[in-house]
């Protein structure tokens, strides 16, 4: 749905709270920070905003779920069975991502596939 009200200050926002959680990867935690600061600045002055940055943070929140049961069953020797797939499980995480960021940079609403609505 695109909406053709929406600024580009807010859609570049939008594509912020999808991109700048790739510094989780270096510095763990930011990945779900980044899209919790922006949502919790933005939700009552932009829709938009306040909608991509709700579903970025749910995404993250998804993911670091998803990492932190993979490390529990890799503790218990499970995981291991597992690492062949996580190349191929960050390639996915970073095609959602980057298509969340072209939605929003287009003005266009986005949800992610396979994520977890635990904030509303």
């Amino acid at each position: 749905m695109n909406t053709p009200s929406i600024n580009r200050d807010d859609k570049n926002m939008a594509v912020l709270a999808h991109l700048l959680p790739l510094f989780g990867f270096m510095v763990p935690g930011l990945n779900i920070v980044i899209p919790l600061v922006i949502w919790l600045m933005k939700r009552d002055k932009s829709l938009f905003i306040e909608h991509h940055a709700r579903e970025s943070l749910n995404f993250q929140i998804t993911i670091t779920l998803l990492v932190t049961l993979w490390v529990i069953l890799k503790l218990m020797l499970v995981g291991l069975l597992l690492l062949p797939l996580v190349p191929v499980i960050a390639i996915v995480v970073l095609v959602f991502m980057v298509r969340a960021a072209m939605k929003a940079g287009s003005g266009e609403f986005y949800r992610y596939p396979m994520s977890l609505r635990l904030v509303n």
